[in-house]
């Protein structure tokens, strides 16, 4: 791996697992462009550390919202007092109740880390990528489409958080986006985009530590991860101050306008895939 492949891999990593086109497609395209073994230790190794990093940049971004969930939780163990000063159950007790439930169907999946693996190894892992990404972008174009919610992350239940979850598990196939599936069943059980956009990078967070350190262990590279050990700190940086900013692009945008652009985006993404597989047949 150049020094040049992996500074673009991690910024892309920053932008795609954040925006909704699917963050392990965009890097398995970028790494074949590239010509980046995908298969060895050092690609795991170096993927793992870009899961962690865009992980580390949500805890900064949202160190608010985990400063409350944690309080909750200390309050809930009997280590704090409850405050005083709200009435019914506080924002940050509910919010981390609905990130256990929509998390916890992503624990199953994590598991099946091998059989992704073994797809992306696959002769014809190009093809998959680019069926599953036109796929991912369809989803999110037609809920985009039909988007009329006005509810808030305040407002959201714990069917909502489930539902994220269940979906989401399917993104073990690569091509399919997290958050383009997580930001579209939100918008169509009635969110609006903000709240949609912010529960999607909350929801992330657990899932990218434990997908990094699923590839981590996964990679074993012993010698030739440690060989890496410079590109794997850079990766984790940049992908981490790469998310960090886009977090909060994101949560403006979709407050704006609807997430339509992202589904073109993918299929855009899809047919360069495509077209790859072609070229390389």
């Amino acid at each position: 791996m150049t020094l040049l492949a992996a500074i673009l891999l991690a910024i892309t990593a920053g932008l795609t697992e954040i925006f909704p086109v699917s963050g392990s497609g965009h890097v398995f395209i970028l790494a074949k462009l590239f010509g980046v073994s995908t298969a060895g230790a050092e690609f795991l190794s170096f993927r793992g550390m870009l899961y962690l990093g865009v992980a580390f940049g949500g805890i900064l971004f949202y160190h608010t919202q985990i400063g409350d969930m944690l309080r909750e939780s200390f309050v809930l163990l009997g280590l704090l007092r409850p405050s005083t000063r709200q009435r019914g159950i506080p924002f940050g007790r509910r919010l981390w109740m609905l990130l256990v439930f929509a998390s916890l169907p992503m624990l199953p999946a994590l598991l099946l880390n091998r059989l992704r693996l073994e797809m992306e190894q696959g002769a014809h892992a190009l093809i998959l990528i680019s069926g599953l990404m036109c796929l991912s972008g369809a989803v999110l174009y037609f809920a985009a489409r039909g988007a009329r919610g006005k509810r808030t992350i305040h407002e959201m239940t714990l069917s909502d958080a489930v539902c994220a979850g269940l979906l989401q598990t399917l993104t073990v196939y690569p091509g399919f986006s997290r958050a383009g599936f997580t930001v579209a069943i939100l918008l169509g059980r009635g969110l609006d985009g903000p709240a949609a956009a912010e529960f999607s990078g909350l929801m992330g967070i657990p899932v990218f530590l434990a997908a990094g350190v699923v590839q981590l262990v996964s990679a074993r590279g012993g010698g030739e991860a440690i060989a890496a050990a410079p590109y794997l700190i850079l990766g984790f940086a940049l992908s981490a101050l790469t998310a960090f900013f886009i977090f909060r692009f994101f949560t403006d945008l979709m407050a704006r306008r609807r997430p339509t652009g992202f589904a073109y985006w993918s299929w855009g993404a899809g047919i360069l895939a495509l077209i790859l597989f072609l070229v390389s047949a």
